[in-house]
Parts: C-alpha cells; structure tokens; sequence
C-alpha cells in the first residue's frame, strides 16, 4: 500500500556542523591569543615598571574595563572599512575573509587574563631564592629567565590550558551572535529560550563532563612538566 518512501532521499552535506564551527574558531583564536599573551607577557616581567610594562597595564586596564559586547561591536565596525564582512554567512565557510574578524576578536579578548597571569607568575619567581642563587652564580639576566623562571612560571599556566582547550566546543555566545556564526554558542541560550528541557539537560551535562574531564588532563598535564608534582602519595601518608 505505501510503496512510496519520501524519506528515501540522499543527504548532502556541503558545511560543517555547529560543533565544527565553534571549535575551528575557539582552537583559532587561542593559538592567536597564547602567540600575543605569552610573548607579551614574558616581556612585562622582564622589564617591571618600565615602558614596556606600563604600555602592557595600560592595554590590560582598557581590556578588561570595556565590556566585551562594544569591544566586539567597535572591531566590527573597524573590519567593514578594511572590506571584511560583518556576517560571517556574507561569504560563507570556504572564504577566508569570513574568518578572520571573529578570531581576532576572539583571541584578542583572551590576551589580557594571560597576560596579566603571566606577568605575575614570571614576577613572584623572580624573588624566589634560586633566582638569587643563580644570579650569585653569574648567570646572566635572559638564561635565568629563559631557564630557570619561565619554566616554573609556565606550570600554573599548564593547568588551564586542557580546560581552554577542550571547551571551545562550547563556542563564544555574544561573538556569533554577532557575526551570525552557526556555533554552539547559542545552542543553550536558545534551547532556554524555547524551553526545551532536554536539549537544556543534555548540553548541561556535556559541558560539564568536559571540563570534568579537562580538570583531569590538567593536572596530568602538570605532573609532566614537572615531575616533582605527584597524584598520589607515596609512603606512609597517615
């Protein structure tokens, strides 16, 4: 009787999907972030209270004091009067123009925080009492930093990078709001919206098992890069 089946039908794919989109950007602008941040932030702390420093402060004071949703609405101005779209749909996923204002945006909004974090880790190691040692010793200024300071600084900074990483499926709300990207970052904000419990729930629990999960990686991450942080504890712990 029901010969005909509608939905025998072929599928075709020509984008990527929602989780796609939102971790191409997040991954994207953390690599623009952490190649801007880090440098940076390296560069505040060897030269404390000097030009570099205040220039530094003053950049970290204005992004962190501007709110991010006129900081993403300026950049987005200033891009459509270099030609850059201020939808990323304008031109679609296979231009590359369509990516580049989000990301920038994006990594741009990161580098503050890690500059800042930085700048204090690499600062409180520079008063420990190996870094005195090793001037005493006769090493020069740029092999302790290098060598010895960057190094114990950098193990702070090992334990959010899983976190960072992995949750950039989760996507940036206000940024595709703003540029109409089909992220996951208004999956949730719409799924409440609409009240649909079990989109809600479901998205809940994956965010949450993620960074369950990049918590863990963390303090893996840690105990090697320095192997003298252990899990567990080894002997009589009573």
């Amino acid at each position: 009787r029901f010969d005909t089946n509608y939905a025998n039908c072929n599928q075709n794919k020509i984008q990527p999907a929602m989780t796609s989109y939102s971790y191409l950007f997040g991954i994207l602008s953390l690599i623009l972030a952490y190649l801007i941040a880090i440098p940076a932030g390296i560069i505040m702390s060897r030269n404390k209270d000097k030009w570099q420093d205040k220039v530094g402060m003053v950049y970290i004071n204005i992004m962190i004091a501007v709110p991010s949703l006129a900081f993403i609405y300026f950049a987005n101005q200033l891009g459509t009067y270099v030609g850059l779209p201020d939808k990323f749909p304008i031109y679609g996923f296979e231009d590359l123009r369509s990516y580049i204002m989000p990301i920038i945006i994006l990594g741009l909004l990161s580098t503050a925080g890690t500059m800042i974090w930085i700048r204090r880790y690499m600062i409180d190691q520079s008063n420990s009492d190996y870094v005195k040692f090793a001037r005493a010793k006769g090493l020069n200024e740029k092999e302790i930093f290098n060598k010895h300071i960057l190094k114990n600084a950098i193990i702070p900074f090992v334990n959010g990078l899983p976190s960072s990483v992995v949750l950039c499926i989760s996507g940036a709300v206000i940024t595709e709001s703003v540029f109409a990207i089909p992220g996951m970052g208004k999956m949730l904000p719409d799924s409440i919206k609409s009240y649909n419990n079990n989109m809600v729930i479901t998205l809940t629990f994956i965010f949450t098992t993620l960074s369950i999960f990049s918590l863990l990686l963390g303090d893996i991450l840690m105990t090697i890069v320095d192997p003298r942080i252990q899990l567990s504890a080894k002997g009589d712990s009573r």
